[in-house]
């Protein structure tokens, strides 16, 4: 029987940047990952937990913790399945609270 190998998983994300952050909530965003079979979505950690998932190139977390530095990293799901590794650490530090 021959056996096919596995196609590639896809590259990890890379670009990473702040794009805004107020005292709740930080926004990021990188580089579309370019695949052959197409990316279904993008898992976005914080602090090494999965904090959600977004099909675009962008992730606006919130009900974070004013004037914390939070880590962000992020990998690529493949339409079929295969995951990429993560990107590089991200510090986000979120705006210090008014008052």
């Amino acid at each position: 029987m021959l056996k096919l190998p596995l196609p590639n998983p896809p590259p990890a994300p890379t670009g990473l940047k702040v794009d805004s952050t107020t005292v709740t909530t930080a926004t990021i965003s990188w580089d579309p990952v370019v695949y052959d079979g197409g990316i279904r979505e993008y898992q976005v950690y914080r602090n090494g937990s999965s904090v959600g998932t977004s099909t675009t190139a962008s992730f606006k977390d919130t009900g974070l913790t004013g004037d914390t530095t939070y880590t962000y990293k992020v990998k690529a799901i493949a339409n079929n399945g295969l995951e990429s590794e993560f990107s590089v650490d991200l510090p986000a530090k979120t705006t210090p609270s008014a008052g």
